[in-house]
């Protein structure tokens, strides 16, 4: 019928275009879903390369921001950690640059002898004649002193290396030049150095060869040269008396800076007392006996009662197993009985020795073999 037939054609035309509609709903939902996807991968790939080039700048800020994690390599002849011991029993371990425990010794001009005292046994060294002005330091770098003088009649100086026994001479410096042999440009040997009064120049024989002058000082000034910065390297430095200042030329910067302690009339003993590895500016006063130490820690001056108006400041980081700290300990050496007053820096206690007659020079260092 055609009513049917109309109603027939309406519905297959109807289902015609609901496939059709059908049709195109999923291919729009198919290009939707390729777009999404292409914004996310477009998104993901940005993001990613956002954060590859703030991860880039972090890494050039911090390489040029942050300080390197590693340490500066040491000088190739710098002293290796050592270990010392009393006997069978370790007292303390040594690093690089850091002074080491030194041995109660004397120096008898007379008879040019060198006394050592190891704690269990002594030791004598004939080394040097009178007149000679006593110069040990470690001037082959194996951390231990060498036995050195100068002699002022020939500007030479004679040392014997604990190393291998050998003796080293080296003419330098004039006759009325102060020794003052240290380690001036880090290498970790000692060089041998004059100070002369007359022009206030430090005459340095370079170990690593060449030489160079310094000028710091006046005539009427006291050498107390010393590593006051702690960069391993000794500073030229003086005591000037009449103005009760330290003036020191610091090998870190060139820069010379003073510091005023005590009063006129005092003795320099500078050490490092509080153990940061720089030499403190100390004073002791004969006349109460009475010691000024300016920690280079903290800043604070302590003080301390020690010893009497005859005796010799002999300060220093002593071989002792009762007292392994890397401190100074205050010191002095009495001509009269040549009994050794050493204060230990650990607890305070008192540790008496007696080594050397009246006469005799001390020289505490690490004497060691």
């Amino acid at each position: 019928m055609p009513n049917d037939s109309r109603k027939q054609r309406s519905r297959h035309n109807n289902g015609n275009v609901s496939i059709g509609r059908k049709s195109e709903r999923n291919a729009r939902n198919a290009i939707g879903g390729l777009i999404l996807l292409g914004i996310l991968v477009v998104g993901t790939i940005t993001i990613t390369a956002i954060a590859n080039w703030r991860s880039l700048v972090i890494s050039q800020s911090a390489s040029v921001l942050m300080p390197s994690p590693t340490p500066p390599s040491m000088p190739a002849n710098a002293p290796a950690k050592e270990f010392v011991y009393a006997g069978s029993s370790l007292i303390s371990t040594v690093e690089p640059f850091r002074r080491p425990p030194s041995d109660v010794a004397v120096f008898r001009p007379t008879t040019g002898d060198w006394w050592i005292s190891t704690l269990q046994s002594y030791t004598v060294v004939n080394w040097g004649i009178a007149g000679d002005l006593v110069a040990p330091a470690d001037f082959d770098g194996d951390g231990k002193t060498d036995l050195g003088v100068y002699r002022p009649s020939s500007g030479v100086w004679y040392i014997i290396r604990s190393t291998d026994g050998g003796v080293d001479q080296h003419t330098w410096g004039n006759s009325g030049d102060k020794a003052v042999p240290a380690d001036f440009d880090g290498d970790g040997l000692s060089d041998p150095t004059v100070w002369r009064p007359s022009d206030g120049v430090w005459y340095v024989l370079k170990s690593t060869g060449g030489y160079i002058g310094l000028q710091l000082g006046t005539s009427t000034d006291i050498p107390v040269n010393a590593d006051y910065d702690g960069d391993g390297k000794s500073d030229p430095a003086v005591w000037r008396d009449s103005t009760a200042t330290f003036w020191v030329l610091q090998s870190t910067n060139s820069q010379v800076v003073s510091y005023s302690i005590g009063q006129t009339g005092d003795e320099p003993v500078p050490e490092d007392y509080d153990g940061d590895g720089k030499a403190d500016f100390a004073t002791r006063r004969a006349s109460d006996n009475s010691w000024r130490i300016r920690q280079s820690s903290d800043g604070n001056i302590v003080t301390y009662t020690w010893g009497q108006s005859s005796d010799v400041a002999v300060p220093a980081r002593y071989v002792d197993s009762l007292d392994g700290d890397a401190r100074a300990d205050i010191a002095t050496w009495r001509p009269s009985n040549g009994v050794w007053y050493i204060r230990r820096s650990g607890d305070g206690s008192t540790r008496t020795t007696q080594f050397g007659v009246d006469g005799d020079i001390p020289v505490p260092s690490n004497w060691r073999r």
